[in-house]
């Protein structure tokens, strides 16, 4: 299966490309987007330790499943014994264990797949900080546009309201209240709206690991090539997703720990060599004894006996509840897959139909109205009071359609996380 972070490096630069399907590159009035994804991969200090774990893990493979250190052992008599053939003065022993014939190849495959699942979760961290800066991106592209919005209906509300108080023939108090609240809920919104851009700056800062953020970044909105296929991304979710790897590795864990619990059952062997240093012999006249002065040496096995069968039992049975574990998480993950992908496509629906009803009806027939009642106001100063509610209008729907379009590419940003990989970007030509 072709890992996030190789798909997601196709999304971002070709340079990265090992093995993936053609996607289209980022337009470069979007490139903001791809410096922001590229500097999280490089500065981002959560995603470096999980890289650090994760390596960390794959180095340790070789320690923690290479053969025991051989143990010496020597042994200085302090009352040499006297045998026949002399004193027994020192001893040396040399010694080597060796796990029962599978386990050690059970141990390495054990590690192998704990390093792999610290890979998935380095994946799942990755894929995580994706999906965040991008909800971040469109957090700033929405409050960037809803601050120029806001800024233009301010001035068009403040030229009205000069309008409206210089006009003395048409102007009354309550027009002239209503533009002057009108521009105080504006100056409110710019308030909050610079507040909240700074805040959401600040964190994507954080997670980016930049200094500071060009503006010109955020100039555009990006938009997914989705497939209309519900099925076909719900299948892919099911092969792509991280959570459903990490859990199926699980599987594979649980599985080499049921084997290894049957190899702890099994003895351990040592194997070794022993020579037995001989000193002199007492006097005994001149005999001579056969031998006599030479050193006895050898080789050994030994090995443990588990013969405790309550405890081998009992090894045993924890293994296969684990096993048994894996297995129901495996069909719970899955399972919950399907349900939040359902959830997020309908979701994402609602959101691009809410999109699309603001951008291709609402906005152009509340622009239309607007046009009118300008027209209107210019040629009969006493329609004032219709143009001011017209271009109010105007401006929450353009506030609600800049929402609508941020919320569909934020819905779009989470499905593509459960679906385990990044949707291709519309090119600049299909965007214009």
């Amino acid at each position: 299966m072709a890992t996030y972070r190789n798909q997601l490096f196709f999304a971002l630069f070709a340079l990265f490309v090992l093995f993936c399907r053609p996607a289209a590159l980022f337009s470069q009035e979007s490139n903001g987007l791809t410096i922001l994804l590229e500097s999280c991969l490089q500065k981002n200090p959560e995603l470096s330790a999980t890289y650090h774990r994760w390596k960390a893990a794959e180095s340790a493979i070789i320690h923690k499943t290479a053969l025991a250190d051989p143990v010496v052992n020597f042994r200085q008599n302090i009352e040499p014994v006297q045998t026949r053939t002399g004193e027994q003065k020192q001893t040396l022993t040399i010694s080597q264990m060796l796990p029962f014939p599978g386990k050690q190849k059970a141990a390495i495959r054990l590690n192998h797949q704990l390093s792999q699942n610290e890979k998935l979760l380095y994946e799942m961290k990755l894929r995580d900080l994706v999906s965040e800066i991008k909800k971040s991106y469109a957090e700033i592209w929405f409050l960037q546009h809803a601050t120029e919005t806001t800024e233009a209906n301010a001035k068009i509300v403040e030229f009205l309201a000069a309008e409206a108080t210089a006009n003395t023939s048409s102007a009354s108090m309550l027009p002239v209240l209503r533009a002057q609240s009108q521009l105080a809920q504006s100056a409110n919104d710019q308030i909050n709206y610079s507040e909240l851009l700074e805040s959401e700056k600040a964190r994507l800062i954080a997670l980016t690991g930049l200094q500071t953020l060009d503006s010109q970044w955020f100039t555009m909105l990006p938009q997914h090539k989705i497939a209309s296929d519900e099925k076909e991304l719900i299948e892919q979710a099911l092969v792509n997703r991280t959570e459903i790897a990490v859990a199926e590795n699980s599987q594979k864990i649980a599985a080499t720990k049921l084997r290894l619990a049957h190899f702890d059952n099994k003895p351990d062997f040592t194997i070794g060599y022993s020579k037995n240093y001989t000193g002199n012999r007492p006097d005994l006249g001149n005999m001579y004894l056969k031998d006599e002065g030479k050193d006895s040496y050898g080789f050994f096995v030994q090995m443990n006996l588990p013969v405790w069968g309550s405890k081998n039992r009992s090894r045993t049975k924890e293994a296969r509840e684990k096993q048994s574990e894996a297995d129901a998480l495996l069909t719970a993950e899955k399972d919950k897959t399907r349900v939040s992908f359902i959830k997020l496509w309908y979701s994402m629906a609602n959101r691009k139909r809410l999109h699309q009803l603001y951008s291709q009806t609402i906005l152009p027939q509340a622009q239309t109205a607007a046009d009118t009642a300008q027209s209107t106001f210019t040629a009969d100063k006493s329609k004032f009071s219709d143009y001011l509610e017209a271009m109010t209008t105007v401006y929450a729907i353009k506030i609600a359609a800049l929402r609508a379009e941020a919320d569909y590419f934020i819905s779009a940003s989470e499905l593509e996380k459960w679906i385990g990989t990044p949707f291709e970007i519309q090119s600049e030509e299909t965007l214009k």
